[in-house]
């Protein structure tokens, strides 16, 4: 295997080729590169017989003895299948643009990997990766500000999502070590396996005991941005997809990180630790519930900034021209505030600032995507006669609520007679995961009223997490790694390469 250190590109389209079917003929393998490179058949069929050559006698290729003159892959070199190869970013690639002929170019370059490198550095996120059954659910929602239960592309989105758990549950994991042995196990995803999904509400359920362990105050701040921008947009390069853009998902990750630094700032010195419930509305939008322990309130009221030393509500009303109902301002130059008043304040403020923020996030990724956002909002903002985005900031004390709690928090029940739950902080962000868990426990997400699904197929269709929290709120375990083993890939039961099969030494399926 050594021997296979630098293979080329070709090597790479025949190895995939093979690996597609047990015996290839020359002739079709020709045609098919010819169209593919676009390049005459005569000069494709004498680029792929030199390379399959060098192949064969490498022991990776065999020629079989038949008519027409065939190949078929007897194993694969260990550049192939480690996940620094460019051959696995080459099978899951986004060219899909076979499926999609309509969708807009963000620019064009001569290197498509630096082009989603300069995404990322401004704070877009680019999805990469991803099978075919999220490639065409992506493809589905690019360009849509969102998706309402009943309609055609929630329809799909669901179907897809199905056929893919079908494809985990009848497919294993091979991994090889450097014997050129072979391992095989089950598929297991955060969404087909209830072993996974349970641990997930238990690291969560320990990372929030312990948050409200060591911190008798916290705020839990719900943010929400217009549903105005598209959920998906395609990145283009020469006429192919190379990544999607999770614009909406995008947008509120940076105006929670901006946020965040703001509010370290305000409390510099503070041992501020984070969690955060990543949720989605019915018609696939992200909402966020972001809970900071350490902190009793939004903005320190006896504090003093500026030259002046002036108080928060003083100096932040004043720099940033927040209009106040004139009964606060009144209040406010007379120093005759009282709680209620400073929360309303406070309230004013933060929606003040989350506007300048985004308004910040929407220029910068407009540039970039060539996309006029920030004119979108301000119209919208407009129209609704908004200040900003929505928000609501809750107390939290001794890990419980303190004042009113979120409307959603609160159950009623009616058997005979009627009464009311309230949830706690802690099972109000941790309620989706802990439903996904039952629900794929039980097998039954299909099951889920239409109204709700897209709470549930959101974090498959945009690849994201149910939640995150500061690491020193859980310590990570030490992990016990196999350094050997390599991973190879995805395959279906029923389609096991013989090259595996015949060096398989283990089957923990």
């Amino acid at each position: 295997m050594s021997s296979f250190s630098s293979p080329s590109s070709v090597d790479f389209w025949i190895i995939s080729r093979l690996k597609r079917e047990n015996a290839v003929p020359l002739t079709i393998m020709a045609e098919e590169y010819a169209k593919e490179k676009n390049i005459p058949k005569q000069s494709a069929r004498k680029v792929l017989e030199k390379r399959l050559k060098v192949l064969v006698e490498q022991g990776i290729v065999e020629k079989l003895k038949t008519y027409p003159i065939s190949y078929t892959l007897k194993r694969l070199p260990k550049n192939f299948i480690l996940p620094s190869s460019k051959i696995l970013r080459l099978i899951c690639s986004f060219d899909l643009s076979s499926n999609n002929h309509n969708s807009q170019i963000l620019g064009k370059s001569a290197n498509p990997k630096q082009k989603i490198q300069e995404l990322r550095k401004i704070g877009i996120r680019v999805i990469a990766l991803a099978n075919r059954y999220r490639q065409k659910a992506l493809l589905t929602a690019q360009y849509k500000a969102s998706i309402r239960p009943g309609t055609r592309e929630h329809s799909d989105i669901a179907f897809l999502y199905q056929e893919n758990i079908k494809e985990w549950n009848n497919s294993v994991m091979v991994f090889m070590n450097d014997d050129e042995e072979f391992m095989i196990t089950k598929v297991r995803t955060r969404f087909n396996d209830k072993k996974r999904a349970f641990m997930n509400v238990i690291k969560s359920s320990k990372a929030l005991d312990n948050a409200f362990k060591h911190h008798k105050n916290a705020i839990m701040i719900t943010l929400t941005v217009p549903h105005i921008f598209p959920l998906i947009i395609p990145v283009k390069d020469n006429g192919k997809i190379i990544g999607f853009i999770p614009l909406q998902d995008s947008i509120i990750t940076q105006l929670k990180t901006l946020m965040m630094a703001w509010i370290r700032q305000m409390w510099k010195g503070k041992d501020i630790k984070v969690f955060t419930a990543y949720e989605y509305h019915g018609d696939y939008v992200l909402h966020i519930h972001v809970i900071l322990f350490g902190v009793p309130y939004l903005i320190p009221w006896d504090r003093k900034f500026g030259r002046k030393k002036e108080d928060a509500f003083t100096y932040y009303v004043r720099r940033y021209n927040i209009p106040l109902p004139s009964d606060l301002e009144t209040k406010m130059k007379e120093g005759k505030l009282e709680r209620k008043d400073k929360t309303l304040i406070n309230k004013h403020i933060f929606t003040a600032l989350l506007d300048m923020w985004l308004e910040k996030i929407l220029v910068r990724f407009g540039s970039a995507l060539h996309m006029n956002l920030l004119q979108a909002y301000l119209d919208y903002k407009k129209k609704e006669k908004l200040q900003g985005p929505i928000n609501e900031i809750h107390r939290i004390k001794n890990g419980k609520w303190k004042g009113k709690p979120p409307k959603d928090a609160v159950i009623e029940y009616s058997s005979g007679a009627c009464y009311r739950k309230v949830q706690s902080p802690k099972q109000y962000v941790l309620k989706y995961v802990l439903k996904m868990a039952y629900l794929i426990a039980n097998s039954n997400v299909a099951n889920v009223e239409e109204k709700d699904q897209a709470k549930v197929y959101g974090y498959w269709l945009f690849g994201k997490r149910f939640n995150s929290y500061s690491p020193s709120l859980l310590p990570k375990e030490k992990e016990v790694k196999i350094p050997y083993w390599h991973f190879v890939g995805v395959f279906r039961k029923l389609d096991l390469p013989d090259y595996v099969m015949d060096r398989l030494s283990l089957d923990l399926t």
